[in-house]
């Protein structure tokens, strides 16, 4: 068992006794301090936006992701969806109780990419003679989804889910940081996604994209395709508005969206781009994935339209609080967690704060003193007094 960042880089194995902990933990044999042990060592991993990488199989890393279980507040191992199941006779293998726990919660489609693994974003051009309709439509939908995924994935890779002042990057350093982890992810065997992605929605730039995938040699046989990665204002109907043009940009596929309901801009976009039919000189944005940020100027994610003004205070007070030498750092987790309005405060990681900032958080309500609603709170500034005292008391 190993400890992995986001990226799939190995931050360090864990020691014989560090594991015999956690199939303790998984196994659920563990009581008294062993059990606060496992979960102070899990809650690390958490706090620095980490995964578990397990060493039972030797062509595949099975990943686990630590979460808060939705009905008990504690804490719990997940596989992560879409990677590697566990070998038969591994303690970590997924239990199945787990699932009936959550049965009634939303399903969260997306999941989390590999590195250096194709993407296969979009299909090759079918003939008259290929697969039945059926089987077109099912791929299609597989491959729409994928974008998403993908999208979500470069959010926590490249840390726009985790929000800390000693951290915080402007616009150009957080594209830069989505650019860098672009180049983990290959649309195709030895096409390096960087290759064929702007981060900036203008004619000028799919202009630019055009011209190097037509130009290209590496995609073979296969559809030549590229991404467009950018902050949008909005996207109503099959159109993209940002400030760049006042007509809009068209897509001619779907509109993916995390959460399952549309959200109002600002928004970060990720767009296909491709000819439509085979032998096309012609470039359309075809599918497109959003996910809601906080502002143009940072990229934070946001589950609900209803959280903007909480959220957007809680940025500041964790301003204010680094100000007095506390930092705190927030993160949301938009892949492997359950429920995606948790937003996890951490300070030093001695002191953990769970909050939901929608008035009917999703899925059950967790039973734990370090879990707070904002919609319990009378109002705004109350709210901020007692998240500032959480954090400060006895300092």
């Amino acid at each position: 068992m190993r400890i992995i960042d986001k990226t799939a880089a190995q931050v360090r194995s864990l020691t014989p006794a560090e594991e015999e902990l956690l199939v303790g933990f998984a196994t659920g044999s563990l009581a008294g301090p062993r059990l606060l042990q496992a979960n102070q060592l899990l809650m690390k991993v958490r706090s620095a936006n980490q995964w578990l990488a397990c060493d039972c199989r030797k062509d595949a890393l099975p990943v686990l992701n630590v979460t808060l279980n939705g009905s008990t507040g504690t804490l719990f191992l997940k596989n992560n969806p879409g990677t590697a199941e566990h070998a038969p006779g591994c303690p970590f293998t997924k239990d199945e109780r787990e699932a009936s726990e959550r049965e009634d919660e939303p399903v969260v489609p997306a999941a989390w990419l590999a590195p250096d693994t194709p993407l296969r974003l979009i299909g090759d051009y079918r003939s008259a003679s290929d697969a039945g309709p059926g089987a077109a439509e099912g791929n299609d939908r597989r491959e729409q989804q994928r974008l998403l995924s993908l999208l979500l994935t470069w959010i926590e890779t490249s840390g726009l889910n985790l929000y800390a002042t000693h951290l915080k990057k402007d616009l150009t350093g957080q594209f830069a940081e989505l650019r860098s982890v672009a180049s983990r992810y290959p649309l195709l065997e030895r096409v390096p996604a960087s290759n064929y992605l702007e981060t900036r929605l203008d004619m000028k730039h799919m202009m630019m994209l055009k011209s190097r995938l037509r130009e290209a040699t590496l995609f073979g046989n296969h559809r030549r395709h590229g991404l467009l990665l950018d902050c949008v204002d909005q996207i109503k109907g099959r159109k993209l508005f940002n400030n760049r043009s006042e007509d809009g940009f068209d897509f001619q596929g779907h509109h993916l969206y995390w959460g399952g309901s549309r959200a109002s801009g600002p928004l970060l976009a990720l767009a296909l781009y491709s000819p439509t039919t085979a032998g096309s000189h012609f470039y359309e944005l075809i599918h497109v994935a959003s996910v809601p940020v906080l502002s143009r100027a940072q990229m934070f994610p946001v589950y609900r339209d209803e959280e903007r003004e909480p959220l957007k205070a809680l940025v500041s007070l964790i301003d204010w609080m680094a100000s007095k030498g506390v930092k705190v750092q927030m993160r949301r987790p938009v892949i492997g967690g359950q429920v995606m309005d948790e937003l996890v405060l951490t300070s030093d990681q001695d002191r953990v704060l769970s909050v939901s900032l929608l008035e009917k958080p999703i899925g059950p309500e967790p039973d734990a003193e370090n879990f707070k609603r904002y919609a319990d709170f009378k109002s705004l500034e109350t709210f901020r007094k007692y998240v500032a005292g959480f954090f400060m008391r006895e300092r």
